[in-house]
């Protein structure tokens, strides 16, 4: 507070009034009075603080624009400008498709089926499990499992699936190459796939559930010996109107394969059976090996697999398996008949053995019967038998039949022997003679030396969503790497209902076939990129940039989305930059509505950019307590504190003076004599600074001096 105060004093009057120190201090030399004027003020206790104020800008920033991922018509548009939108929210429809928000790290950008695999495929399995549509393994596989998910997904928001579909065709055509190889008369597989949406049934979704059969199991008898044969038949409540594969679990004691000599025990059984449409049972027959092995009792359990998640085809009835013992097999072993040829490859003019072995030494002879066959013409390319009844003598475990291949001078494509023993038909009322092996077929190619000849083995119905395959066969190894060419056609789409056939395939050099897949579409079930918006979500729709009923490209922007909430951000100098710290606290002055928040410094840059002007400035992100009401580019003050004192002495910033000796002030005491003393100044705050030594507080000290001078004390 100002201190107000009369003296008198000798020689002259001081007087104290208000904030002017008049000093009459007698006649000049000239015989002039010599007036004084001086502003006092008393040292005085504040609070006092140093505060940076920068200016800032309350904006929503962009986030990213979402784009059409397919051509289509606007269908709906569910959003405003402005909406903020919640994960697992519809956003607009692309014809009659909802877009649903979800989050993840990237947009969708193809059409996702069975055997697609990569990190789209992960983003999606992801995102369904974490809705709740349980995926037990979440990689970048699309299985089985993924489409159950996806079509319980898409079925819970209303998706129409595609129009229902017949049957289609693939057909392959080996295409000639007269440089490289030849095209024998098996040139054409052809190949039906089976919808699993077949037509006329009127799902309205893809996937989505219909009535499943009930299948139980049988088998033509409970025991078996060995050379008999058993049939597992599989029973259906109803005839369906697709193929239905069934899968198997076949076990037991007993080893299935085509081999005896691996301890094999009957002929193989696949694990995967197909009901064909309209039929309600399917049968499978297996035979039961003779081997020359006293063996206990052993057991085949034919059983219809269990099936796993929601999406299951069928369902398994009461009697779901059965078991089919093999008797014990000891005391009478009958003789098994297999072949093998000397080569699988013979020149013309040489001769080739076909050696026919019994399992088992008889005490009689084992007389039996063999065919010839193959595109080999007799008394053409070789010389034929004699008789087609040939014998192994008893005591004996094999016989050698020789035949002798022709030469001739012309040129034509290698040429097939087929050696085949047949089964014994013995006279009413008697017993077997022999049985027939797993190998009663030997295949010799009588090679003419020209070029390789490629036929082409293949042909069957494949479920959609299942494989198949066809084999190019060579007569011969070829030499090199081989390019065999093909053609595809068929009612089916090449790369829609089944994944791409490139129409050519190498044969490696030393290889005399090769095997391509025909893997088939399940397009019944298929993910389409434009059904799921990407993004961090929630979200703010910042522009809706299409009109219901427009057509929009692939890749044109529907909407933009914005940060939900406003951002308050600040540009400061170099200078100011090296005050400020994440974490101080901040006064925004909005300047609408007369709102003034507290708030902190979340984000500051480490690196300048180039303002407008050209001069560099460092960017920061403040953040306030509680809502308010702005609009985006609005300008806010940002004062921040950058240090305090609190009660401290201090005297006006204008009454310090600097010299070489350091910060002075001038004070004048009672007697009106003025006197420099030395402080030490702290914080300044304004007008004001802080004296941290130098004065005790009870000082009157002088602000100005307007003209003439005073008696200072030296």
């Amino acid at each position: 507070m100002f201190t107000t105060k009369r003296i008198f004093i000798a020689g002259g009057l001081v007087a104290l009034i208000g904030a002017a120190l008049l000093v009459f201090n007698g006649s000049g030399g000239d015989g002039s009075s010599n007036n004084i004027l001086i502003t006092p003020r008393a040292v005085e206790r504040r609070d006092l603080s140093d505060v940076l104020t920068v200016s800032g800008e309350v904006r929503r920033d962009e986030t990213k624009e979402i784009n059409s991922a397919v051509d289509g018509k606007v269908s709906q548009i569910s959003v405003e400008d402005g909406d903020t939108v919640e994960a697992g929210d519809g956003v607009f429809a692309l014809d009659g498709r909802t877009a649903v928000a979800v989050p993840g790290e990237f947009s969708f950008y193809r059409e996702l089926s069975v055997g697609s695999v990569g990190p789209d495929v992960k983003q999606l399995e992801t995102i369904l499990n974490d809705n709740g549509y349980a995926i037990n393994s979440v990689d970048s596989l699309f299985t089985e499992q993924t489409r159950s998910a996806l079509a319980q997904w898409q079925f819970d928001r209303g998706y129409s699936g595609s129009a229902n579909e017949s049957d289609e065709t693939v057909t392959v055509s080996l295409s000639p190459n007269s440089a490289a190889y030849s095209v024998g008369r098996a040139n054409t597989a052809a190949f039906v796939v089976t919808p699993s949406v077949p037509s006329g049934t009127g799902s309205t979704f893809r996937g989505a559930p219909t009535t499943k059969p009930t299948l139980t199991v049988s088998a033509s008898s409970s025991s078996v010996t060995e050379g008999e044969s058993v049939t597992f038949t599989i029973t259906s409540d109803i005839a369906l109107s697709t193929n239905l594969t069934v899968a198997l679990t076949i076990g037991g004691s007993a080893a299935g394969g085509d081999d005896i000599a691996n301890d094999d025990d009957y002929e193989e059984i696949l694990t995967n059976i197909v009901l064909l449409a309209g039929e309600t049972t399917v049968t499978v027959t297996s035979d039961i090996f003779i081997d020359a092995v006293i063996e206990d009792e052993e057991d085949i359990t034919f059983e219809i697999a269990q099936q796993f998640g929601n999406d299951t085809s069928y369902l398994s009835g009461a009697v779901k398996s059965v078991r089919v013992v093999i008797a014990a097999n000891g005391s009478e072993l009958k003789p098994l008949l297999t072949v093998k040829a000397s080569g699988e490859t013979i020149d013309e003019g040489s001769s080739v053995t076909f050696t026919v072995r019994t399992s088992v030494k008889s005490n009689r002879d084992i007389r039996f019967n063999v065919t010839l066959s193959g595109n080999a013409e007799s008394d053409i390319d070789y010389l034929t038998p004699d008789s087609d009844v040939y014998t192994i003598n008893a005591g004996n475990e094999s016989v050698d039949i020789n035949i002798q291949i022709r030469r001739d001078d012309a040129v034509e494509l290698d040429e097939r022997l087929i050696f085949t023993i047949t089964g014994d038909v013995p006279p009413s009322g008697k017993s077997k003679r022999y049985y027939l092996g797993t190998t009663v077929k030997s295949t010799v190619v009588i090679q003419s030396g020209d070029l390789p000849e490629l036929t082409l083995i293949g042909g069957s119905a494949i479920a959609e969503g299942r494989s198949g395959s066809f084999r190019i066969v060579s007569d011969a190894p070829v030499t090199e790497d081989t390019s065999v060419n093909y053609q595809v056609s068929g009612t089916a789409t090449n790369g829609q209902d089944f994944r791409v056939l490139s129409g050519t395939v190498i044969m490696k050099a030393g290889s005399s076939s090769v095997t391509v897949l025909i893997d088939t579409i399940n397009d019944d079930v298929v993910f389409l990129p434009a059904d799921m918006l990407v993004a961090q979500w929630p979200a703010r729709i910042g522009k809706v940039e299409v009109d219901e009923g427009e057509f929009v490209l692939q890749g044109n922007v529907v909407l933009s989305l914005t940060e939900p909430e406003f951002t308050i951000t600040m540009k400061v100098s170099p200078t100011d930059r090296a005050e400020l710290v994440v974490g101080q606290g901040v006064s925004v002055d909005l300047k609408v509505g007369g709102q003034v928040l507290p708030g902190v410094i979340t984000e500051l840059g480490d690196s300048a950019i180039v303002g407008p002007s050209g001069e560099e400035q460092y960017e920061g992100t403040v953040s306030v307590s509680g809502a308010f009401d702005a609009v985006d580019g609005a300008t806010v003050s940002i004062d921040v504190t950058l240090a305090e004192a609190l009660q401290v002495l201090a005297v006006p910033v204008a009454s310090v003076l600097r010299s070489a000796d350091g910060d002075q002030v001038r004070v004048v005491n009672d007697q009106g004599t003025i006197t420099r003393l030395n402080v030490t100044i702290g914080l300044i705050d304004g007008e004001w600074v802080e004296i941290k030594e130098g004065l005790v507080g009870d000082e009157l000290i002088i602000v100005d001096i307007v003209s003439g001078s005073a008696a200072e004390a030296p």
